[in-house]
């Protein structure tokens, strides 16, 4: 349904070029569910919202999308409103600054019909055919309410019923519940999976959760400096022969059985910062099982089993 190759996003700025995306590459089947994890600032959100053409308007975009057949000049702005933006819809963490507070919920649903070509009482009744699909109550009163008046979790809802108003091809999640707390979160997460599995749309999920992941996801592609470092099945995530910084990141989950006077494993250091132009594997500094060789050069992403890629030389040695 949709293949990403060697996208890059550069942003010039006056203390240099930022590198937020650096050469990512993943595809996502016809009703995959794909993961996108890392660290906050390893080029996740950056990585989806490009896109759909929402990144900064002074950012460089280039690379190779092709979605449902369609090859699209990713750095033609036009040609991504077009072919992208049109098949793809998005549903931010945050959906109080996501929803305009000066207008209706009614009318931000009427909307997204409207451009399509849709008004007056049949985009009405399709605005409330829609709440009650994503599970609000009440629908006559909530299109006439403003945001502040709903709940966190009934914005969520309202967020997702925009998205789903577009009928995309591919349903993007930007840690959609990180703004909400547990119980609303289970709720937006099975609602997430119950209109996946029914309108069989692909979904990429972006988040730091990897329980979370694990829970909804058919496969990860994991992050970090901008770069994408392992892409793996989910079923395999937790095998032994996993990119260093994908077992860093599995080894920083608290667990449930875990003794309390036990402090939380952390990864050590810092992550780079954006600016960084690295000369040989942007995980070196920090991985414990680092050689020399991992500083002569960049990693390429390789196949190093079926299904399972990996930028990292070590990767697949014999024991």
């Amino acid at each position: 349904m949709l293949s990403v190759d060697d996208l890059r996003v550069t942003i010039p700025t006056r203390r240099g070029e930022v590198y937020a995306v650096r050469d990512a590459s993943f595809t996502v089947a016809q009703g995959e569910k794909v993961a996108i994890l890392g660290e906050s600032g390893s080029g996740k959100s950056m990585t989806v919202t490009s896109l759909i053409g929402l990144q900064p308007p002074n950012a460089v975009v280039s690379g190779r999308v092709n979605l449902d057949g369609v090859e699209v000049d990713i750095s033609n702005r036009t040609a991504v409103r077009r072919h992208l933006l049109s098949d793809m819809s998005i549903v931010f963490q945050d959906s109080q600054s996501s929803l305009n507070p000066t207008q209706r919920i009614g009318e931000q649903l009427e909307e997204v019909l409207e451009v399509r070509g849709v008004s007056g009482r049949r985009a009405w009744e399709r605005c409330l055919e829609m709440l009650k699909f994503v599970g609000v109550s009440e629908q006559e009163r909530r299109m006439r309410n403003y945001p502040h008046e709903l709940s966190g979790g009934m914005r969520q809802r309202v967020m997702i019923a925009i998205a789903l108003l577009a009928e995309p091809k591919v349903l993007i999640a930007d840690e959609p519940t990180t703004a909400l707390d547990t119980t609303i979160q289970a709720q937006v997460i099975d609602l997430i999976q119950r209109i996946q599995a029914e309108t069989e749309m692909s979904l990429i999920m972006i988040t730091h959760d990897v329980a979370l992941a694990a829970e909804v996801c058919d496969r990860a592609v994991v992050m970090y400096g901008g770069y994408v470092v392992e892409d793996v099945p989910m079923s395999m995530l937790t095998g032994g022969d996993r990119h260093p910084y994908t077992k860093a990141l599995l080894s920083a989950m608290p667990t449930l059985d875990a003794e309390r006077a036990v402090a939380l494993t952390s990864i050590k250091g810092e992550p780079p910062s954006a600016t960084t132009r690295f000369a040989g594997c942007p995980f070196a500094e920090r991985c414990y099982e680092v050689i020399n060789d991992c500083r002569e050069g960049l990693p390429a992403i390789r196949e190093i089993r079926p299904r399972v890629h990996a930028r990292c030389i070590r990767r697949g040695e014999e024991p």
